[in-house]
């Protein structure tokens, strides 16, 4: 007589002959992972009484979900609204294509960046956001930190937020410019690239300079690793802000 399985949570039992036709045949009657606590249960006739349990790929999938999604909320906080999804792919087709194709190939384990320059409000951040939470959602240790934010903390405190950044398979470094360096953190930024570049972990930055002024403040050695490793895709265009602005303030109008 085959082994019986039963779900710990709707208390159904399958006739199954395996351990693996039994959980394909309680996936089959799935109600969710959402209201399941993730086991099968098993009575095997020859057994007598003793149970046996299983714990549900199924289950298992969906817990890891909603825990790395939860790290991609602590991450990148009020940015975690923006995906490839909600991307407006009308505006600047090659970078959102660029930044899909760095995610689907998983470029950081091959040491790969990506810089995306051009003006505020074109995207950029909203591309380096969708990256960073597919990462972490496909189970890579990623994080996301802005520069410009940080030139502004106390010193050994932004000492420490860059050396750390290196512990991160791939970092997500928001909003390069001159105001952050130019000041005291320069050769602190400076050498988080080249410990990156050492180490050959992903980097995908974001940039309101020009290209030729980016490798111009970062001078020749760290411009030649760039060179060297790095995509470089500009987005032009009005920008999104406005746009943003309109619907934000459509409370106002009439």
């Amino acid at each position: 007589m085959p082994p019986k399985a039963q779900s710990l949570t709707t208390g159904r039992i399958f006739q199954a002959s395996t351990t693996n036709d039994a959980l394909a045949q309680c996936q089959k009657a799935c109600i969710g992972p959402e209201k399941c606590n993730g086991f099968v249960k098993y009575t095997v006739s020859e057994y007598g009484d003793m149970a046996f349990t299983v714990q549900c790929p199924i289950f298992v999938k969906y817990q890891q979900s909603i825990q790395r999604k939860e790290r991609a909320g602590r991450i990148l906080g009020s940015l975690i609204e923006h995906t490839f999804e909600n991307y407006d792919k009308t505006k600047n087709l090659k970078a959102f294509e660029m930044a899909k194709k760095y995610v689907e190939r998983r470029a950081w384990e091959q040491g790969g960046w990506l810089i995306l320059y051009g003006g505020y409000g074109t995207g950029k951040t909203h591309l380096l956001s969708a990256i960073i939470q597919e990462a972490v959602m496909s189970g890579t240790q990623a994080t996301f930190a802005n520069l410009a934010k940080i030139s502004t903390l106390e010193f050994e405190k932004a000492k420490s937020g860059l050396a750390q950044l290196t512990e991160y398979d791939l970092i997500g470094l928001d909003d390069f410019g001159v105001e952050s360096s130019q000041n005291w953190l320069t050769p602190h930024i400076f050498k988080l690239f080249d410990d990156l570049d050492e180490s050959k972990k992903g980097l995908v930055m974001t940039t309101n300079m020009p290209l030729k002024g980016l490798q111009e403040l970062l001078g020749e050695r760290i411009s030649d690793r760039i060179t060297e490793r790095a995509i470089a895709i500009e987005l032009t265009g009005e920008s999104m802000r406005k746009s943003l602005r309109k619907a934000n303030i459509s409370w106002a109008e009439g």
